[in-house]
């Protein structure tokens, strides 16, 4: 892994999206979750969310996130390719697209948020939609983005996660990003499809929320 700064030309991601990416694969590889039988004082070394070129990368991002210096897709998907060689790598990447997106969503106004709370249904949505394409375009990097709203849809040509990953798992981080995002702004629960990928032969990547309950 990479550790270079990324700032300059070609830093289009925000560094909050490979901060949470490892934070979560940490955050899964916690001591206590020992499978059934296993020797925790052999297998702990295999675990890479504990291991210390994970914690120094923490860090790094970390210092990038407080500098608010923009990241380099490359060196955001060099990540990506690391969390997609592990069994689990789909949960970690819904899930920090989840967080990435209440992120976004805590770091509104508190008065901002309680005034989206009592919009009216279609203004929320609108609001969501508004908030997609701002917190997608600091995900996508350089790639083609739209965000469209009822229902509240998310197209992307050339993103990093079906270039990083042929086997299309990493792009469950945009559909946590966008269900989440979505939940947030409308108060109803949301999941988000993913009909269209690239890593599956599309022309791009699409998502599309609906509302569970």
């Amino acid at each position: 892994m990479s550790t270079n700064a990324a700032a300059g030309a070609g830093a289009t991601v925000t560094p909050v999206f490979p901060l949470i990416l490892l934070e979560t694969m940490r955050d899964m590889d916690r001591p206590e979750e020992y499978l059934e039988g296993e020797n925790p004082s052999a297998s702990m070394p295999r675990r890479l969310g504990l291991s210390d070129v994970v914690f120094r990368q923490i860090h790094h991002f970390q210092e990038e996130v407080k500098r608010k210096r923009m990241q380099r897709p490359d060196t955001v998907a060099d990540l990506i390719r690391l969390v997609i060689r592990r069994p689990d790598g789909d949960e970690i990447f819904e899930e920090a697209g989840r967080r990435v997106a209440r992120h976004a969503w805590s770091e509104r106004s508190g008065p901002f948020r309680k005034m989206v709370r009592f919009l009216p249904a279609g203004a929320k949505q609108r609001s969501a939609r508004k908030a997609a394409e701002k917190l997608f375009r600091q995900l996508s990097g350089e790639a083609k983005m739209t965000v469209t709203v009822k229902p509240v849809a998310l197209n992307i040509a050339g993103s990093i996660t079906s270039h990083a990953d042929p086997g299309g798992a990493a792009c469950a981080f945009y559909s946590g990003a966008l269900s989440e995002l979505v939940t947030e702004y409308t108060g109803r629960k949301t999941s988000a499809s993913h009909p269209r990928c690239e890593a599956r032969g599309g022309h791009s990547c699409e998502w599309v929320t609906q509302v569970v309950s």
